[in-house]
């Protein structure tokens, strides 16, 4: 402000409209001043809380030890009761990621467990009378579909079988063979207990880690690639019978064994994990759009 323009006041029309513009300049300072001022005090009034300190971040069912994690300040307005501060970091040591946590970010009380999360638990429920038998499957050999844990499939084999050729003349002593191609149900109905990627890893887990996320995160988590690439199955693991398995390896042992997987109804199928709404279409088009550059 020109302090020599308000001595230059003189009265007149004009006078209280001058008057009226230097109260409102003054309360905008005094305002501005009392609005940084508590801008000021609120950024000293902060709290320390636990943070994930790891480049990498810390993966589903890791241990938390102070190497993994350290100290940060927020200020007092963000802070969530849920969050752990900095005085309580002793009592999280020694407890166990249940998914995926990224470097920098808060850690919750509910993103831990006492216990160690056993990976592939529904192997711990299998039934006595079941075998887990492992096949190589092709994703865009069966429809396009996604297969989940707890679909139900067929398979059929389609083989080579010598087949006798009765006597071409009569009073001819031996008879001849030729091969011919066959094709039967193996499995009229077996059970997709889990699934492998091309990692090597169990698709069940990583569905089960995603499911721990929030809406938004989990949202974040499907429309990117890596997530797409870790649900594409390889492999599938089957809860077969022992008369299964025999018959299978019988089959596998042949060189022109050819495999056919087909999709069963998922009506009234309760173990089917399908609780994540992917999108098969987008998951579909994905592979064929990265097979093709290849």
């Amino acid at each position: 402000m020109d302090i020599n323009s308000i001595k230059s006041i003189k009265p007149g029309n004009q006078l209280p409209k001058k008057l009226l513009a230097i109260f409102v300049s003054v309360a905008v300072i005094i305002g501005s001043f009392v609005y940084l001022n508590s801008l000021n005090d609120s950024a000293k009034d902060t709290v320390d809380i636990v943070v994930v300190k790891s480049s990498g971040g810390i993966s589903a069912n890791t241990l938390i030890t102070k190497d993994n994690v350290g100290k940060y300040s927020i200020i007092k307005k963000e802070f969530k009761d849920d969050m752990i501060t900095y005085d309580k970091v002793d009592s999280i040591l020694n407890k166990y990621s249940l998914y995926y946590l990224r470097n920098g970010d808060p850690i919750y009380f509910d993103q831990l467990t006492d216990e160690k999360p056993r990976d592939n638990e529904w192997l711990y429920e299998l039934e006595d009378e079941y075998e887990v038998l492992t096949v190589k499957y092709d994703y865009l050999e069966c429809g396009g579909g996604i297969l989940r844990p707890g679909d139900l499939v067929r398979v059929r084999v389609t083989y080579t079988e010598e087949v006798s050729v009765p006597p071409a003349m009569e009073g001819m002593m031996y008879s001849s063979s030729k091969k011919e191609r066959k094709t039967e149900v193996l499995f009229d109905s077996i059970r997709v207990k889990d699934l492998i990627n091309s990692s090597g890893r169990s698709i069940y887990d990583v569905l089960k880690e995603v499911f721990k996320l929030s809406e938004k995160e989990r949202q974040e988590v499907m429309k990117s690639r890596e997530f797409l690439q870790s649900i594409k199955a390889e492999s599938l693991l089957l809860a077969a019978t022992k008369e299964q398995v025999n018959k299978y390896t019988k089959f596998k042992s042949q060189q022109d064994a050819v495999f056919t997987f087909t999709i069963l109804t998922r009506n009234g199928n309760d173990e089917v994990l399908d609780q994540l709404p992917v999108i098969e279409k987008e998951v579909e088009s994905w592979i064929i759009e990265n097979e093709a550059k290849e």
